[in-house]
């Protein structure tokens, strides 16, 4: 992975508090990231692990497992053409964070707009 895109990868932990692991096999990629779910009165957040799964030679397509615990849960996407990891880093980057926004929506009253 280009040091380029492991800046990329600690920025974004730091910006969202989603933790991410990357590994950079010979004939795969996994990132498995730890997005926050519960917002727990003392307590950090708790998070859940989901984990996407392809490699150079997978034309695109990623296994997707939402739930890291659990193997028999899973989906399948073609993201498109990807050559290196750095490229699946990308696209798993602009996946997650919506992912984190439906999960852990505004609480009310944070819409930013007064009534007076």
């Amino acid at each position: 992975m280009r040091e380029q895109t492991q800046e990329l990868v600690k920025k974004f932990e730091q910006d969202y508090e989603i933790y991410l692991d990357v590994t950079d096999a010979l004939t795969y990629w996994i990132i498995h990231a730890r997005i926050p779910k519960l917002r727990v009165e003392g307590f950090h957040h708790l998070h859940i692990g989901k984990k996407y799964v392809s490699g150079p030679n997978q034309e695109g397509i990623v296994l997707i497992i939402p739930d890291a615990d659990r193997f028999d849960d899973y989906l399948v996407e073609s993201w498109g053409k990807m050559e290196s990891v750095d490229d699946f880093v990308k696209k798993a980057l602009s996946r997650i964070l919506p992912e984190k926004d439906a999960i852990d929506p505004e609480p009310e009253g944070c819409c930013g707009t007064s009534s007076g």
